[in-house]
């Protein structure tokens, strides 16, 4: 009996925050309601390349507004920076901001139906490159348990010059699988893991495929929330001639950290 009165405190605890979050990289498909807002601040550090100094730190502004009927959408301010030595050791900086607008909607519940599902869409510009990315979500809760699994597949194109005029250009299309665990204490704390699989896709050849994993704490009240999260690569699950070693550590780091503060109204 004490363990089904703590479930239900914990659904009820669940069910009462306004947020939609609660890992810093997989989603769950959860939706605002109707009129509510949340306002998030993102900061995500990568670092360390194979033999070069490198640190990007990627800032995102979200203004997330649920709009009824399931649905919810968002806008973001995006803010690219990067850190890093060149052949010669001299250290060079780039910088570049961008905007992206997000759908998500809810096709289930995870507490009421069998699985808790969604679709997400975003459309994203960032310098000379447009981005689409979409999302198919599932989760699920267990007692006071949280799963969550995305499907995630981008395609990018980018701004190129060719016989004297500028068209698009189709880059890469990755694909990418999350999988999280979440064990919710209380209402207020949650403590989990996530991996996340990068797969790197150019031109229709798979050239790697990087597992990431690390801890995730969520710390939540009926008006803000945090989440913390450290990202370390721990393998490539894919050798190929262009990516022949354990690691990838030219087009991906040693490690991310993320943290996410979010608001609500």
């Amino acid at each position: 009996m004490k363990r089904v009165c703590l479930f239900l405190l914990v659904l009820i605890g669940l069910s009462a925050q306004s947020q939609d979050r609660f890992f810093a990289y997989t989603y769950t498909s959860n939706v605002l309601p109707k009129g509510n807002f949340d306002v998030e601040l993102w900061h995500t550090s990568r670092f360390g390349h194979q033999s070069q100094f490198f640190h990007a730190m990627d800032q995102r502004a979200e203004f997330e507004v649920g709009l009824g009927k399931n649905l919810q959408t968002a806008f973001y301010f995006n803010r690219f920076q990067q850190t890093f030595s060149d052949k010669v050791n001299d250290i060079k900086m780039t910088s570049e901001i961008g905007f992206s607008n997000e759908w998500k909607w809810k096709l289930s519940d995870p507490s009421a139906n069998k699985l808790g599902s969604a679709l997400y869409g975003e459309v994203g510009v960032k310098g000379d490159e447009i981005e689409l990315e979409t999302k198919l979500i599932l989760d699920k809760y267990f007692g006071n348990n949280l799963v969550a699994f995305n499907l995630v597949a981008e395609w990018e194109e980018e701004a190129a010059k060719q016989n004297g005029k500028y068209s698009f250009v189709h880059r890469e299309t990755p694909v990418e699988l999350d999988l999280a665990y979440m064990h919710n204490f209380n209402k207020s704390l949650g403590v989990g893991v996530e991996l996340r699989d990068h797969n790197e896709i150019v031109k229709g050849a798979w050239e790697h495929s990087v597992l990431f994993g690390g801890p995730t704490i969520n710390y939540r009240s009926d008006r803000f929330f945090v989440i913390a999260n450290y990202l370390p690569q721990w393998v490539n699950l894919h050798k190929t001639a262009a990516a022949p070693n354990n690691k990838v550590l030219d087009k991906h780091e040693r490690a991310e950290a993320r943290i996410i503060f979010g608001f609500s109204f």
